[in-house]
């Protein structure tokens, strides 16, 4: 695996190269701090340890310390770690969100969208209050023929220089199978049209 930063005035984007498929990372700016909320968390850790009593007596001290413990917990192991678009040459392309601690996910979310449904794949914007928002999309087909529409790096939202980095990528890849295809169906033809001539 090779991970290079394609863009180097915005760090977030990382381009891993694996053999076989290509990834587009968008890290969050929490993620990639050298110690991400450690700080925080130790002073949770002792604070905890020094309110223990009061935790576990069931006091209501002790409900509303518990409760923001909890509240806590689950802030950090739902935040967005990391938003991926994983390219697969010859099968399509996936989507995911990745939540948890900085560094340590826990949950993986993933969409996958194979190049046969697979309609176009485009920046679009969108109106946020008094602010335009760029965003990537990909636009399918489901079986019974609607479309819909796939929005990448949801949660993260990254600027518009990153989501041109990734969209040239992804077209190269449409296009390289579209080509792919073309080549495909010629020589399906070709084959049907001699063994029409064989008969």
């Amino acid at each position: 695996m090779q991970r290079t930063a394609p863009l180097k005035k915005w760090p977030e984007l990382s381009l891993l190269e694996h053999p076989g498929w290509l990834e587009y990372r968008v890290e969050t700016a929490k993620n990639r701090a050298r110690f991400p909320a450690f700080g925080v968390d130790v002073i949770l850790m002792f604070g905890v340890a020094y309110f223990w009593r009061v935790i576990a007596s069931g006091s209501l001290w002790g409900i509303a310390l518990a409760m923001l413990l909890l509240f806590y917990v689950y802030s950090r192991a739902t935040q967005v770690v990391w938003e991926s678009v994983i390219v697969l040459p010859s099968l399509g392309i996936q989507l995911e969100t990745h939540r948890g601690p900085a560094r340590f996910p826990l949950f993986t979310a993933r969409r996958f969208i194979p190049w046969s449904s697979l309609e176009d794949f485009l920046i679009n914007e969108g109106l946020r209050g008094w602010d335009v928002r760029y965003y990537l999309v990909a636009m399918n087909r489901n079986p019974q023929g609607t479309l819909k529409l796939d929005v990448a790096f949801e949660n993260i939202l990254p600027r518009f220089p990153i989501l041109l980095e990734v969209y040239r990528g992804v077209q190269e890849a449409m296009r390289g199978e579209s080509e792919r295809a073309q080549i495909h169906s010629s020589r399906l033809d070709s084959t049907d049209s001699e063994k029409e001539t064989n008969k």
